[in-house]
């Protein structure tokens, strides 16, 4: 018989065996879908002051065959939460995952949580797969879609001559990188930049407000990233006003310098038109590759939709590996 425990994050023999069972169940992923080890260890039982997690684990006598965890904001988007859950392979198409997902929601609704999101991987332009069917049975509806992309550094680098040509466009701005904590005199107008995120980008239907980005704010998500061995090399385009008109980060942790992300870019939109999303990521890149000269590859996504950053991240490189469909449920 199958139970359902929440476990104890800084419990590191259940917190390994549940990375065990995320780790077999996205190992049929392209890319790197899954976090090392020691990052896990350090990032999930470790105080995020923006977020709240619960992490569930399925038990069959002495072996965990299911994983689960919701993810509960604390700054914004107090309605919501984040579902995630994982089967071990070999345990699918026993309602293991169902029963995780129910467990989830139980908690998220005791929270006063509304809206449920939750990710579905497929292979790009996929249809009528069975991630897809899972979701919907559960009353999971497919909000946004978003193309999951990767970039070879070997392909970057044999571009760059060109992407540092075309960034040209943008020299009316001043770049200024740093590695995750951001200069004193730009973290006001920092803030004021990212707390325009959710209103610029695409959502599709997902149920997602702007927020507020105080310097007390960006300071204390900035010591967790420290914390937990995150790097968040950013570069800011500085108007000639001295504002903050763009940012671009690539994230890479201290347990896999293999690997980095981009985390978020965004350009005001009264400061759109002069290329600064190229040249920001051109920064982001370059920054990235002399802090860790043996980085292979980095990961992005963006919604399907977002027709201006998928052309820039196509100069740069990336190629689709797989589909994001971003899933929404109201309880």
């Amino acid at each position: 018989m199958v139970d359902i425990e929440q476990i104890n994050p800084r419990n590191q023999a259940a917190l390994r065996a549940w990375w065990e069972v995320g780790r077999a169940a996205t190992a049929d992923r392209p890319g790197n879908p899954w976090p090392a080890w020691e990052q896990t260890r350090v990032s999930l039982p470790a105080d995020n002051p923006e977020g709240a997690v619960t992490v569930l684990a399925a038990i069959d006598g002495r072996e965990m065959v299911g994983a689960g965890l919701l993810m509960r904001p604390l700054r914004d988007n107090l309605h919501s939460a984040t579902v995630d859950a994982y089967v071990r392979p070999d345990r699918t198409r026993e309602g293991i995952g169902r029963r995780i997902v129910d467990e989830l929601e139980v908690v998220a609704a005791g929270d006063g949580r509304r809206t449920l999101h939750g990710e579905v991987f497929v292979p790009p332009g996929a249809t009528g797969t069975g991630p897809e069917g899972f979701a919907e049975a559960l009353g999971y509806d497919i909000a946004s879609r978003e193309a999951i992309r990767e970039l070879a550094v070997a392909d970057y680098l044999q571009r760059h001559d060109r992407l540092v040509d075309a960034a040209a466009a943008a020299a009316a701005y001043r770049i200024v990188t740093f590695d995750t904590v951001c200069p004193e005199q730009h973290v006001a107008s920092f803030g004021r930049l990212l707390g325009m995120l959710f209103d610029e980008i695409p959502l599709g239907d997902l149920d997602l407000q702007a927020s507020a980005w105080t310097p007390e704010r960006i300071r204390d998500a900035e010591q967790r990233q420290v914390g937990i061995g995150r790097h968040v090399l950013t570069a800011l385009a500085i108007a000639p006003d001295g504002s903050v008109a763009g940012s671009s980060d690539v994230r890479v942790n201290e347990t896999d310098t293999a690997h980095g992300q981009v985390g978020i870019t965004i350009v005001d939109p009264d400061h759109r038109g002069h290329r600064l999303g190229l040249a920001l990521k051109v920064a982001t890149h370059d920054l990235a590759l002399a802090t860790y000269p043996g980085l292979l590859a980095v990961a992005t996504s963006n919604a399907e939709v977002n027709a201006h950053m998928n052309a820039v991240n196509e100069a740069l490189g990336y190629r689709t590996i797989e589909t994001l469909l971003e899933l929404q449920k109201q309880l």
